[in-house]
């Protein structure tokens, strides 16, 4: 009875750092889709619809070309050139178009 109690524990702990680690990469995603955006506008609502359509396996490749770009936009006013971009970050850019897309 012990063993199978602590096993559940165990499982239960597991869960709830699985849950905050994902949500944790939500926040992260979220917060560099936001750069620069008033949160009065859709903005949150379509950042939080990206997220989710945002692949786990380009996720930080996601989440730094948002801030690069955004980065590009305050510094020299230009959008970002995708073609300066290293192929992971290109694939991340990708995939943050297609969100955009699926969330507009």
């Amino acid at each position: 009875m012990k063993v199978s109690s602590a096993v559940l524990k165990g499982a239960a702990i597991a869960a709830a750092l699985l849950g905050l680690s994902t949500a944790a990469r939500a926040d992260a995603f979220i917060e560099a889709c936001m750069l620069g955006s008033d949160p009065a506008t859709d903005m949150p609502k379509t950042c939080a619809c990206m997220s989710t359509k945002v692949p786990a396996d380009v996720r930080a490749d996601a989440i730094e070309a948002l801030r690069r770009s955004y980065k590009s936009m305050s510094d020299t006013g230009t959008l970002l050139d995708p073609t300066q971009l290293p192929p992971n970050l290109m694939r991340g850019l990708q995939a943050v178009v297609l969100a955009q897309a699926d969330c507009m």
